[in-house]
């Protein structure tokens, strides 16, 4: 490591993390409604001084970790579980872009040292703008710990199967035990790379020792996270097992196509890349017009304008395929080639939101990878074609920029509302304290108090209502004045009311609480039973 090394280190993790800090300015309080479980989890733990593994208040099987890890920062910080939770997501979230730097410097090793560490600082500086993926981990969900566990695993495992050394066999097994207990789609994406990644190392340099080893060691990881998820019932991994024969044809096509590409010539190495990369591209234009899964979301024109110059990173992602498909880049190549199983199975396994969270989650994996592949190229290139390469870089620099401002670009654009506010967080305690038998919302508030108390709020009957189906609803109702500009968050689109009949609705009831400020908050009072569960 040179003697500059630390500073770009530091300067990509204080970027990463400053990035993941943004949603404190609106808000304290989690930048997404998962938050609110972990931070219930976390405030449990602490007031019993241990995390239940059994009984209602026990974790679910993949989060006691982030659970456990969220209660030891509290009590150490001295921050509640609800405050403390963005910083600690925002140290996580950017551990993956500085194993990304670590790795993409070898892959260069034939260039001038400036173009090493103008790629290390690209590809670590990118994973801190690059929107979809900044989205995903500066949410505060066990899926960041994922990530920031299984690239130092895939990290571990290349260097294993190159070295065989026991200190780094012994990191892979202590990592991949830690995998089923973080997250199940980390662990789901870590077996996909761990049988890339050891397939293709055995068929560079197959002994019989060496197959012998690899195949136990990957049957062991995939027999330990399946038998985990079966003895403790995890309801999510039910969409792989209810298909297994599906998976598992997925993970041979996979490994198969990775094994040619692996073996192919420099120019097909860049050409096939460029198949799956379009595919992804036509789907996420086609979701605009129709949407893909039904019943769910379509692609906004705002989305479209701020994800899709991401395209363009894509061809180049594919130019610097060649140089991860080598003896360096193999555990990068894994990392990106591998997730293609999960969101390919997705795509086929079935039509239902479920599959459609399962694709989407899939491949936010790939972004680091990919995005090492786009350093390499734009390195490469501005080497070999330094006119062509600055005017690439402009374009990368500017399409990353412009995504940058996805997670804070509201319902207009994506169909759910992550931040929370703390006078909405308040409406929602006195609603529940005041309501205790059931209540309605819309569907960002009822999902806050169901993630935190698991109470009896409910969003069905406001979406109904303001969809026009029925009448405003016959039970205890908190509303928002962003009813009538934005509209009340659903899984699929924003509805509105009219200013007036909103007005009209709220003076012919009784209101029993209201809070001021710029999305004034109500609760209307009515004697009747809510009805329908927490999603509308």
């Amino acid at each position: 490591m040179s003697r500059r090394d630390p500073a770009l280190f530091a300067a990509v993790f204080a970027v990463g993390v400053a990035a993941r800090l943004i949603p404190l300015g609106r808000s304290p309080l989690p930048y997404n409604t998962d938050g609110f479980v972990f931070a219930s989890g976390a405030e449990r733990a602490l007031a019993a001084d241990a995390v239940a593994l059994t009984g209602p208040t026990a974790p679910a099987a993949d989060q006691y970790l982030f659970v456990s890890l969220a209660a030891v920062v509290s009590e150490l910080t001295g921050v509640a579980p609800l405050y403390v939770l963005q910083g600690l997501v925002a140290c996580l979230g950017v551990v993956p872009a500085l194993v990304a730097v670590a790795y993409v410097r070898p892959l260069l090793s034939d260039l001038p040292r400036a173009s090493r560490r103008g790629a290390a600082a690209f590809v670590g500086v990118g994973l801190a703008l690059d929107g979809p993926y900044l989205f995903r981990t500066m949410s505060v969900n066990g899926e960041v710990l994922g990530l920031a566990v299984l690239f130092p695993f895939a990290l571990a495992l290349h260097r294993a199967v190159q070295t065989e050394r026991p200190a780094w066999i012994a990191a892979t097994v202590a990592l991949a035990a830690t995998l089923p207990v973080v997250h199940n789609l980390t662990a789901l994406v870590a077996g996909l790379v761990a049988t890339v990644l050891v397939a293709l190392s055995l068929a560079r340099r197959p002994t019989a020792r060496r197959v012998a080893a690899g195949a136990v060691g990957v049957a062991g990881f995939w027999a330990l996270t399946v038998g985990y998820y079966e003895l403790v019932a995890l309801p999510k991994a039910g969409a792989v097992t209810a298909s297994l024969g599906l998976f598992v044809a997925w993970i041979v096509v996979v490994v198969a196509l990775a094994r040619w590409i692996d073996t192919a010539t420099p120019t097909v190495q860049r050409v096939v890349p460029l198949a799956p990369f379009a595919a992804g591209a036509a789907v996420f234009a086609l979701n605009a017009v129709a949407p893909v899964f039904p019943g769910t979301a379509t692609s906004s024109p705002r989305l479209l304008a701020l994800a899709g110059p991401l395209v363009c990173l894509l061809g180049l992602a594919a130019l610097g395929a060649p140089r991860l498909a080598t003896r360096r880049g193999l555990a990068v190549f894994a990392v990106v080639v591998a997730p293609l199983a999960a969101v390919g199975f997705a795509f086929t396994g079935g039509s239902t939101p479920l599959y459609q969270d399962l694709a989407l989650r899939a491949s936010t994996f790939l972004h680091p990878g990919a995005l090492v592949a786009v350093s390499v190229a734009l390195a490469v290139l501005r080497r070999r074609r330094p006119a062509l390469g600055r005017f690439a870089v402009a374009v990368a620099v500017v399409a990353l920029v412009a995504s940058a401002a996805l997670p804070f670009a509201g319902l207009g654009t994506i169909p759910f509302e992550p931040v929370t506010e703390p006078a909405e967080f308040d409406a929602v305690t006195v609603a529940d304290d005041r309501a205790p038998d059931g209540w309605a919302t819309d569907a960002h508030l009822a999902l806050v108090a169901d993630n935190y108390r698991s109470s009896g709020a409910t969003a069905a009957p406001v979406a109904a209502w303001l969809r026009g189906d029925t009448g405003p609803p016959d039970c205890p109702t908190l509303a928002r004045d962003s009813w009538t500009t934005v509209g009340a968050p659903t899984a699929v689109e924003p509805h509105r009311i009219s200013r007036q009949r909103y007005e009209e609705w709220l003076m012919n009831g009784s209101v029993v609480y209201a809070s001021g400020g710029a999305d004034g908050l109500a609760l209307r009072w009515a004697d009747g039973a809510c009805s329908g569960g927490v999603s509308p």
